[in-house]
């Protein structure tokens, strides 16, 4: 079995166990979500569980009324406290990085498309106009095109035309959503701050298919694939 490193684990909890530990495999996420027009940039990891869900909307678009996409869970993040691990999670090694989009839903009997989550055109819009930015520290890790989360390749899916000529659409950011695997794992001390930037590049704006009232909200996660080190107690 191959042998895990952590970081150093001196700044544990004052009411940890002293020289025992917990290790574990488990995640970290966060999510943002992101509406027609949306401009700018969103840092993810920056707001912890129970806080507003951070978003890009454009001008006279309204903030969604949908709940998950409205407040921090554990259904869009798992961090007690802003961009830390902290002792709630712990020290982790990480181990890979994914970023998933939230995918729209139809009517089964008419075909009709939800006002919320990705159709194909989202997916292909937020992928032709954003970059993503893991950074550790403030030291930047890993950068580049969002369709470069979790592998290179894009968009994959499938769209079809019912009976009805509704045309539906599932597609995602890349054809086999493993995770972008690390080969030397990255190391992340409880109280190191991360942030995951998803930018929108500069001069472009998002088009969704719903340009009015709340303009087709869509959460985007970033999830850390890691090993944990947590404290006994």
């Amino acid at each position: 079995m191959a042998q895990m490193v952590y970081p150093n684990p001196r700044y544990r909890s004052v009411t940890a166990a002293t020289g025992i530990g917990d290790a574990h495999d488990g995640m970290v996420y966060s999510a943002g979500t992101l509406a027609h027009l949306g401009q700018g940039q969103l840092k993810l990891f920056s707001v912890q569980f129970g806080q507003s869900i951070q978003e890009l909307k454009g001008t006279g678009i309204t903030a969604t009324a949908n709940v998950w996409q409205a407040t921090y869970t554990l259904t869009t993040t798992n961090l007690d406290r802003p961009s830390q691990l902290g002792d709630n999670l712990g020290d982790a090694s990480l181990r890979g990085i994914g970023v998933t989009i939230e995918n729209a839903a139809y009517t089964s009997a008419t075909g009709a498309q939800r006002a919320f989550g990705a159709t194909q055109f989202e997916v292909a819009d937020i992928l032709s106009k954003c970059s993503g930015e893991f950074k550790i520290g403030s030291k930047p890790q890993m950068q580049g095109p969002l369709w470069g989360y979790p592998q290179y390749g894009g968009e994959s899916g499938s769209i079809a035309t019912t009976g009805n000529a509704v045309t539906t659409s599932i597609a995602s950011n890349g054809g086999i959503p493993i995770g972008r695997e690390f080969r030397t794992p990255m190391m992340l001390g409880r109280y190191d701050s991360l942030v995951f930037e998803l930018t929108v590049a500069n001069g472009a704006t998002l088009a969704f298919s719903t340009t009015t009232a709340d303009g087709q909200p869509t959460l985007v996660w970033c999830l850390l694939l890691v090993d944990f080190m947590t404290d006994v107690r």
